[in-house]
C-alpha cells in the first residue's frame, strides 16, 4: 500500500533492509560524541485524574571503549523549572574523568534521574537512540526485517521496514532480567538508508510502551541527529504520555583513555 504520492519501488526489499542496516552501523561508528539539551514533558493519567511535569537535561550520546555503539545518558537538570541540587553539568564532568570507574558511576546518574518519570511503569527504552541498536547488523539473525511499502514523509519519499526480535538474548530486559523482545519500525531513505524515523514497541503482561524518534539534520553540525521522541506507556489505571525535544547540540571528542574534551554550551 503506497502513501499518498508515494514513488514506485526503487529498490528490492533485500536491498532496502542492507542500505538501512549499513547507514544505522555506519552512524553509530562515525557520528561524533553529542550533548544535547532535551525538554522533556510527561502527562500522567489515572482514574483519578492526572498531572503534568516539565523537565530539562542533558542528553550525553558517548562513543567509549567497550561499548558497540553509542551509550546514551540523562542527566536531569530542572523539574518544573526547579534546579536539581548540585547536578548541573555533573555528568559531563564525571565522563571527562579518566578513573575507570566513570563509565559505571555515569550510568548510576542516569539511573537516577530515573525517578524523575512520572507514574508506576519503569521504563528502560526513554532515550531517542534505542531503535538504533535493533537495526545494526551485528544484532544478528535473531533480529528479523521485513520491507513493508513506499510511503512519504513531509513530501520526501520513504522505505517503510518492520523488525521484531524473533529470539532472545532481548535488547531491553525487565527488572528481573527476563527478555522483552520488542518490534517496531523504521523510515529511511531509499537508496542511503538514511533513517527518517523509528518506532519502537515492547510489552509484557502488565504494561505496553511505544517510543517513536524523528530525525533531522542538524544545521550547525550537519548531521543527522533526533529531533523529537514521543512515548506512550499504559499499564491499568495509568497512562503515560510524553514527549521530548532536541537542541543545541555539541561534539566532543573521546580520547583513548575515555576522557572527554566538553563542548563549549551556548
Amino acid at each position: 500500500m503506497l502513501g499518498p504520492g508515494a514513488p514506485a519501488i526503487a529498490q528490492s526489499a533485500p536491498d532496502a533492509i542492507a542500505s538501512v542496516q549499513a547507514f544505522a552501523q555506519k552512524y553509530q561508528r562515525e557520528a561524533p560524541s553529542l550533548v544535547a539539551r532535551e525538554e522533556y514533558v510527561q502527562s500522567l493519567t489515572t482514574p483519578r485524574g492526572g498531572t503534568e511535569q516539565v523537565t530539562t537535561a542533558e542528553l550525553v550520546m558517548v562513543r567509549l571503549q567497550g561499548a558497540a555503539g553509542w551509550v546514551t545518558f540523562r542527566d536531569v537538570l530542572t523539574v518544573d523549572k526547579r534546579t536539581v541540587g548540585d547536578r548541573e553539568e555533573r555528568l559531563l564532568k564525571l565522563l571527562q574523568s579518566p578513573e575507570p570507574d566513570a563509565l559505571t558511576q555515569a550510568r548510576k546518574i542516569a539511573q537516577e534521574s530515573a525517578r524523575f518519570n512520572l507514574g508506576r511503569i519503569t521504563r528502560t527504552m526513554n532515550v531517542p537512540d534505542i531503535a538504533l541498536e535493533y537495526l545494526q547488523p551485528r544484532q544478528g539473525a535473531h533480529i528479523r526485517f521485513e520491507a513493508l511499502r513506499n510511503d512519504t514523509i513531509e513530501g520526501r519519499p520513504v522505505v517503510v521496514l518492520r523488525f521484531w526480535e524473533a529470539s532472545g538474548p532481548s535488547i531491553v530486559r525487565d527488572l528481573r532480567g527476563a527478555d522483552l523482545r520488542a518490534r517496531g519500525r523504521v523510515w529511511a531513505e531509499p537508496g542511503s538508508g538514511a533513517i527518517v524515523r523509528t518506532e519502537l514497541l515492547v510489552e509484557d503482561r502488565a504494561s505496553r510502551g511505544s517510543c517513536m524518534v524523528e530525525f533531522g539534520i542538524d544545521p550547525r553540525l550537519g548531521i543527522r541527529v533526533p529531533i523529537k521522541m514521543t512515548e506512550r506507556y499504559s499499564m491499568t489505571g495509568e497512562t503515560i504520555d510524553a514527549v521530548a525535544t532536541y537542541s543545541d547540540f555539541r561534539r566532543y571528542t573521546v580520547s583513548t583513555d575515555e576522557k572527554l574534551t566538553k563542548p563549549p554550551g551556548r
